[in-house]
């Protein structure tokens, strides 16, 4: 039998993924993690780009953080995209991809330019999470985060990187 702490969690995690894709929503939403995590972000930047023609270069948490997620949604991919994959999983997976964010924005020591861009696929696989935790078409769901993953791959300098499909 859970505890009334371990009955609150889910909730507790579903409302501030709630509040937090209504902030990144916002114009200037990006703001509220300089408060947050108590370091400097530049105004929101709102396209993914290259920098200088080249990918963006991270750190070791965020290399870690996104192996996370990229991980946890590869394992279940197949299940996906065949329609088998029982609904209990998808929130387990949006739970999971959860803990990979909070890790990233806890230990967030990225340069200010490097950090906006992973905002906005941070952004993006929070929308993904939210509607998974929703349960409202959860494959389109995974297929955003994959979008989100993707994206990055293609914008940030990720040792053996490899695009989902």
């Amino acid at each position: 039998m859970q505890t009334a702490k371990e009955q609150e969690m889910p909730i507790r995690n579903s409302i501030a993924a709630l509040v937090l894709t209504s902030i990144l929503s916002l114009p200037g939403g990006f703001a509220w993690a300089e408060t947050a995590a108590q370091h400097d972000h530049p105004a929101a930047v709102t396209e993914l780009t290259l920098n200088a023609g080249e990918k963006w270069k991270g750190d070791l948490n965020m290399i870690k953080g996104i192996d996370g997620i990229r991980h946890a949604v590869a394992a279940r991919l197949e299940a996906v995209h065949q329609g088998t994959l029982p609904s209990a999983e998808y929130k387990t997976l949006a739970a999971g991809i959860q803990k990979e964010v909070d890790f990233m924005v806890e230990n967030c020591k990225l340069e200010p330019d490097v950090d906006a861009q992973l905002h906005i696929v941070l952004g993006q696989v929070i929308d993904g999470i939210g509607e998974l935790q929703d349960g409202v078409e959860p494959r389109e769901s995974v297929e955003l985060i994959v979008h989100a993953l993707n994206a990055y791959g293609e914008h940030f300098d990720h040792p053996d990187w490899q695009a989902l499909k």
